[in-house]
């Protein structure tokens, strides 16, 4: 099926039902009420060419120009706005795609009759309180306005950009002294192709995919982030028996189970309606990916590369994160029944910090299949982030909010992100290591905390090291790092024994990892007594330029910039004195 067909049958769809009050999303504003719709002057998007052509949606209003039929239907300020009107597309009318107030829960048992292990369902646990909101109930009403452990929160769902996102629904506003709690409906608007939403306390418009008030008295203000996971419901039933699941009995007659978007994240596809910036051309348009974003830098995991890879350890925003990816679980928006869609698996993200220390994970094949577990502690773990089997059995990782997006959509919201790229690795020895020559492109600052002697001053960039013309071992550690205490003692011998052939220099990490002060790093220099150039970088580049994906990380590098490996974790002492041999060697024939 061609990708203009399946837009095309997701438009038509809209608009015959638009006219016979029967929409793919519903048109019945409140339950029972076949015939009511809010009231709209402005035209609904229509198709200008015959049925074999894509749809053209209706002209956008100037930047200046509040639509009309948005004025008429909500009672808000439309003189604040964020956001070009232009950018908006009026699909539906207001709360035509009806969210759900009431929800009603079942037990596990009861919504497995009618549950497929592999359907997703959107997955959210707060304080032990954990709620299943199955997909193919979603993609009808868009918005669960729910609580969870007494925390208000909203549930929200666009398939054409496939984000599941939570969001805590209240506020806190200056001007009042309580915390305001919203309740959230559908506007009928897309913006980039994304939900847009509205409060009814105060009828702002708000987007899904950022979680900001767009247009309307609230505009500016930003909700919470909350994490949640798009997972099987295989999954979800065995690691919470006793959670509970939305129920069909939603108040309204719809054909759950049954996706009204067949096809339309087949690779070729094009996003429906979509009228934004550019998107890349890394990945197709519809690509999956899983998004993060952390302390300002955003970065997107594309689904294809973690079947692959299966685990990826990397740090973003300064936060070393761990992404797990496992089969399993269904696309919603491939097959006519949600059951029975493509297996794309499922992505989660999760901080590597545990009890002070910076796990490091891999995948490793057994004639049961593949596993996930650490290398520290040999711990197995599942695709929800608990501890199954090992030392830290039972334990929890702390979930990163990570949000399933469309690549078009991602990008859209995200012009600066980067994209996942993985490192080729293997497990060797006392650490996680990559053997491949890489060439070290990036520069960066470093303060010295001792060595000035051997650069002839305190502040010196990276490439002036390597203008040394010696070969370098650059070690990355952090002052409360308990491997490291013990590794550097090991980096100091070695010095001692080599330090007029090679350059040691140690970068500490420590603030960029919740790992100890610069003043706790100079501390444990001078408690273990070591002499070897060492010091800091403001530069938090460098933890992803250097994949600095736990500490210690250390690069044995060429005069020419090359890194013949990267270790992260204990080097041990047989180890350092091969690539101490390594680099002595191909320094000499080079």
């Amino acid at each position: 099926m061609s990708s203009k067909t399946n837009l095309f049958r997701i438009f038509v769809l809209m608009l015959t039902l638009v006219a016979t009050g029967c929409s793919a999303a519903g048109l019945t504003d409140t339950p029972g009420d076949p015939t009511s719709t809010a009231p709209e002057t402005e035209p609904t998007a229509s198709p200008s060419a015959p049925p074999t052509s894509e749809p053209t949606p209706s002209p956008a209003p100037s930047d200046s120009e509040v639509p009309r039929a948005a004025a008429e239907a909500f009672d808000t300020d439309f003189s604040k706005h964020t956001v070009s009107f232009d950018e908006v597309t009026r699909v539906l009318p207001k709360d035509r795609i009806p969210a759900i107030d009431e929800p009603q829960f079942v037990a596990v048992d009861g919504a497995d009759v009618w549950l497929d292990n592999e359907e997703p369902v959107l997955a959210v646990e707060i304080e032990g309180d954990a709620k299943a909101y199955p997909v193919q109930i979603l993609m009808w009403h868009e918005i669960v306005n729910d609580e969870l452990a007494d925390v208000p929160v909203a549930v929200t769902y666009c398939p054409l950009c496939n984000t599941g996102i939570v969001f805590r629904r209240t506020l806190e506003l200056e001007a009042e002294a309580e915390e305001r709690v919203l309740d959230f409906g559908t506007t009928g608007r897309l913006r980039f192709s994304n939900l847009i939403m509205y409060d009814r306390q105060t009828e702002s418009w708000w987007q899904q995919a950022s979680g900001e008030a767009i247009a309307g008295t609230l505009t500016g203000e930003e909700l919470t982030f909350l994490p949640s996971s798009m997972i099987a419901w295989g999954d979800f039933k065995s690691q919470h028996p006793e959670g509970e699941v939305l129920s069909r009995e939603t108040g309204y007659d719809r054909d759950y189970g049954q996706n009204p978007y067949v096809g339309y994240d087949e690779p070729e596809s094009e996003p429906f309606l979509y009228q934004g910036p550019e998107t890349p051309g890394e990945l197709p348009q519809v690509a999956r990916v899983l998004g993060v974003e952390l302390n300002g830098e955003a970065v997107a995991f594309p689904y294809d590369v973690l079947q692959d890879v299966r685990v990826v350890n990397d740090v973003v925003g300064g936060e070393p994160i761990a992404v797990f990816w496992q089969p399993g679980t269904a696309s919603a928006l491939d097959s006519s029944s949600v059951a029975q869609g493509d297996d794309v698996g499922a992505a989660n993200a999760f901080s590597r910090e545990l009890d002070g220390q910076t796990l490091t994970f891999r995948a490793e094949d057994t004639p049961e299949g593949s596993r996930i577990v650490d290398d520290q502690t040999g711990t197995r773990w599942n695709i929800l982030g608990e501890g199954v089997d090992g030392e830290l059995e039972a334990r929890q990782l702390e979930s990163v909010v990570a949000v399933n997006h469309f690549w078009f959509s991602w990008a859209a919201f995200h012009p600066e992100t980067e994209l996942y790229a993985p490192d080729t690795g293997s497990v060797d020895g006392e650490g996680t290591s990559e053997a491949a020559d890489t060439e070290l492109a990036s520069d960066f600052e470093i303060n010295l905390y001792q060595g000035e002697e051997e650069f002839g001053e305190s502040t010196v960039m990276f490439s002036d090291v390597l203008a040394e013309g010696k070969p370098v071992i650059l070690n990355f550690w952090a002052g409360l790092c308990p491997i490291c205490r013990n590794e550097l003692p090991e980096l100091e011998a070695a010095y001692e024994a080599h330090g007029d052939s090679i350059l040691f220099v140690g970068v500490d990490v420590g603030p960029f990892v919740n790992l100890g002060s610069r003043e706790d790093g100079r501390e444990l220099l001078d408690e273990l007594e070591i002499t070897y150039p060492a010091g800091s970088t403001p530069d938090q580049t460098v933890l992803r330029d250097f994949q600095v994906l736990g500490t210690p990380t250390t690069h044995f590098v060429l005069p020419s910039g090359e890194s013949i490996e990267r270790l992260t974790g204990a080097v041990g002492e047989g180890r350092l004195r091969s690539n101490v041999e390594e680099l002595l060697e191909r320094s000499d024939s080079s």
